[in-house]
């Protein structure tokens, strides 16, 4: 079976210039990307313990067959940006209501299920309605509209310079990764104004440290750890 490389950090190109095959990836090795392509994306989810909360988190809102849906992307939140989201609830309660409350699982879960405050919509902001392929993405980036109501983001594979990303001196080629940007405001994205450019008052930039996983139904693309769950409390 032909072997197609999975971004995992970084990835980067091969060092002969007469060539743009992805040969090299940074932190992981090559990976056979269509080894899930039988399976719908939340079975693919299910079997990956880096997604067991998120898992507990889409069956809560009622949202397998919207994961499911034929030609979709999913940006995938992890288990990490699950907690990130848990801690800075509990906090945000601590603060404001009760020194000792704890905003658990349980209660996101709860929130999902009663569409609190939109809890539920909110988890649409992950989904788009289109297989992205590097070939549709560029270092700009381009508006895409999810599945949350009047939402869009910005997606681009820009090239990075910075070391600790992958970049190196001695690779005649500059390394790309995809981004995933949620705006709070307007953007006038252009060349001028590429997405790599988006200033924190305007939006949130994840970085995507897995991509192109081909499931049955379409792409699983996995957010950074760093990430919190809808973005939460990242508005400046």
């Amino acid at each position: 079976m032909k072997k197609v490389n999975l971004i995992i950090a970084v990835l980067l190109f091969s060092l002969a210039t007469t060539s743009c095959k992805k040969d090299y990836i940074v932190g992981g090795q090559i990976e056979d990307v269509t080894k899930y392509a039988k399976m719908t994306t939340f079975d693919v989810l299910k079997s990956n313990p880096d997604y067991d909360t998120l898992v507990q988190v889409i069956e809560a809102a009622n949202m397998v067959d919207e994961v499911n849906k034929a030609n979709t992307t999913f940006f995938a939140p992890s288990d990490y940006a699950i907690l990130n989201y848990l801690a800075s609830r509990t906090f945000f309660v601590q603060k404001n209501y009760d020194a000792t409350a704890v905003f658990g699982l349980d209660s996101l879960k709860y929130y999902l299920q009663q569409n609190i405050n939109n809890t539920r919509d909110s988890l649409k902001m992950y989904l788009i309605g289109d297989v992205l392929s590097y070939e549709k993405l560029t270092n700009t980036g381009a508006f895409f509209t999810t599945n949350l109501s009047d939402t869009k983001v910005v997606v681009s594979y820009e090239y990075v310079r910075d070391f600790e990303l992958g970049y190196s001196s001695i690779v005649s080629s500059v390394p790309r990764i995809i981004y995933y940007s949620f705006l709070w405001y307007p953007y006038d994205l252009s060349d001028l104004n590429p997405a790599g450019d988006i200033p924190e008052d305007a939006g949130v930039r994840t970085r995507v440290i897995q991509s192109g996983l081909v499931t049955q139904n379409g792409i699983i693309d996995k957010l950074e750890p760093a990430h919190i769950l809808f973005f939460y409390n990242t508005k400046k």
